[in-house]
């Protein structure tokens, strides 16, 4: 849809200057059209799996067995439940900025700042705490599944393209489950779906340039604090106070860095978001 891009990129400029859509109201159509494909992808990710026991020749039935023992080490870890604590302390502390600091203020922005950079560490505590016992959950799975073998492993290069086979086959599968979803949505709507594909295109193609400059500066970002983290190492001895700490800022700052990327990039992605809601709102009915 090269044609089209020039008046798609006019309207995401435009609309920069537009309040935001207000929120529809549900509809069941495409609530159930999310259900289904929620459980599309869960059956992709599911072959996936199977085909990757079959790549080891394992038996699959003992492997999820093996899995379901990792999700409940993961479980005994804390790490979700305490992430989930900082998350909703993120969500409370953002509200208070809300209520105390009018909208568009730099107090407000600090505010959510500051906020922002208190819950990352608070994860990222979580993360250090629960590390040990995470390890040896995976360490056990390992174990566990290789005790689902059935015979002699495959070798290692066949092993690895049926894996990479199987990994191209769930791509494949989620992209189709993708499209499946979209042409539900487009009929419960009761729009063409190949115009509303063609505002998904121009929408693809006004994110895309915003995206990329985005990732490059997060992995700018992340660049710096690897640096940053090997200066540590070189200052400090193993396991001191003064390393922790200084790793401990490092990724402090690499938070801060990709979350003013990702501010950056937000005013031109709102763009590209509202323009795609005006090209599919002006498409017509599907044919009969």
């Amino acid at each position: 849809m090269t044609t089209s891009l020039p008046r798609f990129a006019v309207a995401a400029a435009a609309l920069l200057l537009l309040p935001a859509a207000p929120s529809l109201a549900r509809n069941p159509c495409v609530t159930d059209a999310a259900v289904e494909h929620r459980d599309c992808k869960a059956e992709c990710k599911e072959d996936l799996q199977a085909a990757k026991d079959a790549c080891l020749d394992r038996d699959h039935a003992c492997v999820e067995v093996c899995r379901a023992e990792r999700s409940e080490c993961r479980d005994a870890s804390g790490i979700d439940a305490a992430i989930s604590a900082c998350n909703a302390t993120l969500y409370q502390a953002r509200k208070t900025c809300r209520e105390t600091h009018p909208a568009g203020s730099p107090e407000r922005e600090a505010c959510i700042d500051q906020a922002q950079v208190v819950a990352f560490s608070c994860r990222d505590d979580a993360r250090e705490q629960a590390k040990p016992l995470l390890k040896q959950c995976r360490k056990d799975f390992k174990l566990c599944a290789k005790g689902c073998a059935r015979n002699d492993p495959p070798e290692v290069a066949e092993r690895k393209q049926c894996k990479l086979d199987a990994v191209v086959a769930y791509k494949v599968c989620k992209t189709a489950c993708r499209e499946d979803f979209q042409v539900a949505k487009d009929a419960c709507k009761k729009r063409d779906h190949a115009c509303a594909e063609a505002c998904r295109a121009d929408r693809e193609d006004c994110r895309q340039p915003v995206l990329d400059a985005r990732d490059a500066a997060r992995a700018q970002c992340n660049a710096d604090r690897d640096a940053a983290i090997d200066t540590c190492r070189s200052l400090y001895a193993p396991d001191t106070p003064e390393r922790d700490a200084c790793i401990d800022q490092a990724q402090v700052d690499a938070f801060r860095c990709r979350d003013d990327a990702r501010e950056a990039a937000r005013p031109g992605l709102q763009a590209c978001r509202a323009a795609f809601r005006t090209c599919v709102q002006a498409c017509p009915p599907p044919a009969p």
